[in-house]
């Protein structure tokens, strides 16, 4: 998996869908805009690096795509799936299985964290998003 792909996929989680009983699902909580605010690799953060212009977001839409964005990477869709036992969140990237992730995530009010799943270079990178408004 791509260095880039894994910084892109910063920024989520949130607002969402009421169920029948009044309460919000796992994965509907995950709906929603999600900024970068910080990404640490290795334990050191290079949020300055992977982040530079400050803009970078992802989208997680409530039919199972996604988009990201924000300078210098660009552009991304795709699909998402989340498994609520595990906490896994797996984004399936257009642009190939190359760019494809899996993040261990939880939420916290507005704050999600991302942990890297799967291989040694992806277990390296954290990275924390706020829920847009």
């Amino acid at each position: 998996m791509s260095r880039p792909v894994l910084l892109v996929l910063a920024a989520l989680v949130a607002s969402g869908c009421a169920t029948a009983s009044g309460s919000v699902s796992a994965r509907d909580a995950l709906v929603g805009r999600w900024t970068m605010e910080r990404v640490t690799d290795g334990g050191n953060d290079v949020s300055a690096t992977a982040n530079p212009a400050g803009d970078r977001f992802i989208v997680l839409h409530a039919d199972g795509t996604f988009e990201s964005g924000g300078r210098p990477y660009g552009r991304n869709t795709g699909r998402w799936v989340y498994n609520a036992r595990t906490r896994r969140l797996g984004l399936d990237s257009d642009l190939g299985p190359d760019d494809d992730s899996t993040w261990a995530v939880s939420l916290r009010d507005d704050t999600m964290e991302w942990e890297g799943v799967g291989s040694a270079y992806a277990r390296r990178f954290r990275i924390t998003s706020r829920r847009v408004r």
